[in-house]
């Protein structure tokens, strides 16, 4: 299918400069679709986390109301004191989570799950928008399957990226979700509300003109876009042929809804709740996320109750990048609620994120 960039038409009297900043920007924005589908990264391997045993997931799938399942995977834990799920990200699918599982069976005693979204990975129509209400339905369905499953244990849900933005979502408004806690890692809170109106327009004509017709990822890696340092990741992401390559357009328009609809939230889930979010992420930057943080800041009556991690060195996919070790350990310490003196609240992080945007 034919490839191409977004770029507006701009007026006559318009500099040469001014056309190659907005079609740097342009591309910027498109990152978030082609975070699967960039070039390796040179750099070491020196702080990657690497499990004692490879503890292999097993496939297995959940059944929603609607008569369709979703394709799964569970890594299993012998005695299990905790469950976790895992919700993916944009073109992406349930393997995302292989080292964190890894890592929270092992420390945590924990059985993992994770499932392919409606739409993408081994399901069927993959690179197929299914709405954002369809994905929202679909996790609060797993959820009580989940805690129906395991009565007596308590359930954490973890969303990246676009994941987290449908767990915001699934928790936030009526009927909420059946989970004790919950992750968002790196979520995807870049609505148009954070976008140029050239971006805007673009993309709403694209969407009426040609929704079918898809982008791809090149010309990426040369403006410095992607979501991880590790070469090993984007290596195993290129090759993958459950990862999407290539996205439509009303994908691209849908997951801008889904996306501006976890932004505008003024509140956030009832549950004990962690964010975890890079300073080098590419993929979602510091300005949409400094508005979501001032937005709900300024909403909040009281300060709102979430834990916050901000890392220096934090790329987007902060568990598959080279320096995942820290985020490992932060998870699980969090998840099994060990003190730790580096948490921050969402006042703090507002004041991080938005001064170095």
């Amino acid at each position: 299918m034919q490839s191409f960039w977004l770029v507006k038409v701009g007026p006559k009297q318009e500099t040469r400069e001014n056309r190659r900043e907005k079609l740097n920007l342009n591309k910027k924005f498109l990152a978030l679709v082609f975070s699967n589908v960039l070039l390796l990264a040179s750099s070491s391997a020196a702080d990657k986390t690497i499990p004692a045993h490879q503890l292999t997931s097993s496939f297995t799938h959940f059944n929603v109301p609607d008569g369709s399942t979703l394709a799964a995977r569970v890594w299993n834990n012998a005695k299990p004191q905790r469950v976790v799920l895992g919700v993916h990200g944009f073109n992406d699918y349930s393997k995302s989570f292989e080292r964190l599982a890894q890592h929270l069976v092992a420390e945590t005693q924990a059985t993992v799950y994770a499932y392919d979204q409606r739409g993408f990975g081994a399901n069927p129509k993959p690179g197929v928008w299914p709405g954002s209400q369809a994905l929202i339905d679909d996790l609060r369905h797993i959820a009580a399957q989940l805690r129906e499953r395991h009565p007596d244990l308590p359930l954490t849900v973890i969303g990246e990226s676009m994941g987290g933005a449908v767990l915001m979502l699934a928790a936030s408004e009526k009927p909420g979700i059946e989970a004790d806690q919950l992750i968002l890692k790196a979520p995807a809170v870049w609505g148009a509300q954070s976008m140029p109106f050239y971006q805007r327009l673009s993309l709403y004509a694209m969407n009426l003109i040609a929704p079918e017709m898809s982008f791809t990822g090149r010309g990426l890696s040369s403006l410095g876009i992607r979501p991880t340092d590790d070469p090993e990741v984007s290596r195993d992401l290129s090759r993958d042929p459950l990862v999407i390559k290539s996205s439509r357009v009303s994908s691209l328009a849908g997951l801008t809804e889904l996306m501006g609809r976890a932004q505008t939230l003024t509140n956030l889930p009832p549950q004990r709740t962690l964010l975890l979010y890079g300073l080098h992420d590419k993929i979602i930057p510091q300005q949409p996320v400094c508005d979501w943080l001032t937005n709900l800041n300024s909403a909040a009556s009281v300060a709102l109750k979430t834990d916050v991690v901000i890392y220096k060195e934090g790329w987007h996919m902060l568990t598959r990048q080279l320096s995942a070790r820290e985020t490992l350990e932060d998870l699980g310490q969090w998840i099994q609620n060990f003190p730790q003196t580096h948490l921050i609240n969402l006042f703090q992080a507002q004041q991080v994120v938005c001064k170095v945007k």
